[in-house]
């Protein structure tokens, strides 16, 4: 039995070592460790001027559906054109996004041109929204919710921070949504201009680090010489 207890004390001490050292993240095992984040809010977002120009990301996590290959000139283009999705009245925004592979104009991730299709399911809060291809219905959409949006003096936008849900995974400097999977998980930051200024872009962190959201986890696209060719762009 003693050589047992031996090779058994070896592989718990081995274990114990492996945790020590483990890197971040760690999944969030109560809801207080990653607190539900707080949105724009209706009576403070403006859906007609947010899809009134083209959205340029300026930083961004990767996800199943953008590998950090793919994170070059990605844009976001949004339209109110009366797009309809199965067994919903309400309001559909139809979703063109553009991005490029392994170099900025490199080949068009996009090329397909395949659109999605962000719904106003929340009608208390209109800055949730949801999104999914077009022919799916709202139940196998995941979250879009607009975290913060900045305007000018005239009250056009100028940035705008998104994210697919609620965070669920604990990193060393916040919490953040997941990495894997395609429905709640993303976080974007976005802006008008397709090279953001410095203001803009620590507005943008400023309101993630107000709400303890990790920023460790976003990956800078690169904007410098895009040409955008077979983008959607207005």
């Amino acid at each position: 039995a003693a050589p047992a207890q031996s090779a058994t004390a070896k592989m718990l001490a081995t274990l114990a070592l492996s945790a020590a050292w483990a890197p971040w993240p760690l999944i969030a095992s109560t809801a207080d460790e990653c607190p539900a984040v707080t949105t724009v809010g209706s009576a403070n977002f403006n859906l007609t001027e947010y899809v009134r120009k083209s959205w340029y990301i300026q930083a961004q996590q990767v996800e199943s559906y953008q590998p950090l290959d793919s994170l070059y000139c990605v844009t976001a283009t949004y339209d109110l054109d009366g797009a309809t999705v199965p067994f919903f009245r309400g309001t559909v925004v139809t979703v063109y996004n553009y991005g490029n592979k392994g170099a900025v104009n490199g080949p068009n991730v996009n090329k397909n041109n395949m659109t999605l299709c962000a719904r106003a399911t929340n009608a208390s809060d209109t800055s949730r929204l949801a999104v999914a291809p077009c022919f799916l219905p709202n139940l196998a959409a995941g979250p879009y919710w607009l975290l913060g949006v900045g305007a000018d003096a005239s009250g056009e936008y100028e940035w705008a921070v998104v994210i697919g849900g609620n965070p669920t995974v604990a990193y060393a400097d916040g919490c953040t949504t997941s990495e894997t999977g395609i429905n709640n998980a993303g976080l974007w930051l976005f802006s008008r201009s397709p090279v953001a200024s410095d203001a803009t872009m620590a507005a943008m962190r400023a309101l993630l680090a107000a709400q303890n959201i990790s920023q460790s986890r976003l990956h800078t696209v690169p904007h410098d010489g895009c040409k955008y060719a077979g983008a959607v762009l207005k």
